[in-house]
C-alpha cells in the first residue's frame, strides 16, 4: 500500500494531544504546530528522511520552542542509516517522531527530544495565534487543499450569519457573536463576499451565497 504524507498526522494530533497540545495542522507554512501555554512545538513531516526536511527543521527552529522531523517507522531501526540519522538530528537539535504506518494501529513515537529553548518573537506569536484562531482543523501533509485559516473562519462566521438574519453592521455581528474586527473584515472584502447596501450595513454577495451552498455539510458551516 502507498501512504501520503498526510497518513501520518492523525497518530501525530493524537499523540501532542494526548500531552495536552491544541493541535493543528498546515499553519503559516508548517505541516503540524502545537500549542500548550508559551509553548510552541513544530512537526515537519516526510515519507523518508532527505536533506529538504532537515532544512525545514532547521528554519522552524527560528519560531519554536521544540522541532520535530516526522518520517515512517523504518522497518529495521538498528539500520546503519538510521542511526547517523539520530546523531545528526540530535547534533542539531532537532526531534524525531516515527509512525508506524505498516501497523493497523498506526501510531506515533517521540524517539529523539530535543529539549526546548525559549523563542518569544513576531513569527512564533503569529503561530500561535493562527492556532488559537481556528475552529476547525485541517490535515496536514496535504497539497493542493484550500486551507481554513483562522481568517477565512471568520469570514465564514460573518457570511453564514448575515445569510441567516439578513443585512447586517459589524455591531449588530458582534452582539451576535463574531470577533470585534467583523468591521475590518467587511471593508477589506479579501474573498469579494461582502457588498455595503447602505451606511454601515453589509450583505453577502453571490459568490458567497454559492460558497455557502457548495460547502453547506462542512463542520464549519454547521457549526
Amino acid at each position: 500500500m502507498k501512504h501520503k504524507e498526510s497518513d501520518m498526522y492523525e497518530p501525530i494530533k493524537n499523540l501532542l494531544v494526548t500531552q495536552g497540545f491544541i493541535v493543528r495542522g498546515e499553519v503559516k507554512g508548517c505541516d503540524i504546530a502545537a500549542v500548550q501555554g508559551d509553548v510552541l512545538w513544530v512537526v515537519e513531516m516526510k515519507l523518508s528522511a532527505n536533506i529538504t526536511l532537515i532544512y525545514q527543521a532547521m528554519e522552524r527552529q527560528a519560531a519554536a520552542t521544540s522541532v520535530f522531523v516526522a518520517i515512517p517507522r523504518p522497518k529495521n531501526t538498528r539500520d546503519s542509516n538510521f542511526r547517523s540519522l539520530q546523531k545528526l538530528l540530535t547534533k542539531l537539535e532537532i526531534g524525531l517522531i516515527t509512525v508506524a504506518l505498516d501497523s493497523p494501529l498506526k501510531n506515533a513515537e517521540i524517539l529523539i527530544f530535543p529539549g526546548e529553548k525559549s523563542r518569544a518573537n513576531k513569527k512564533s506569536e503569529s503561530i500561535k495565534k493562527e492556532v488559537f484562531g481556528r475552529l476547525t482543523d485541517t490535515t496536514g501533509g496535504v497539497t493542493k487543499e484550500k486551507i481554513n485559516t483562522a481568517y477565512r473562519e471568520r469570514c465564514i462566521k460573518i457570511a453564514s450569519l448575515i445569510e441567516a438574519r439578513g443585512a447586517s453592521s459589524a455591531k449588530d455581528l458582534v452582539s451576535f457573536g463574531c470577533e470585534k474586527d467583523a468591521g475590518n473584515i467587511l471593508r477589506a472584502n479579501y474573498f469579494g463576499w461582502f457588498e455595503k447596501i447602505g451606511k454601515g450595513t453589509y450583505d453577502i454577495t453571490e459568490s458567497a451565497r454559492k460558497y455557502l451552498k457548495e460547502n453547506e455539510t462542512s463542520p464549519l458551516i454547521t457549526y
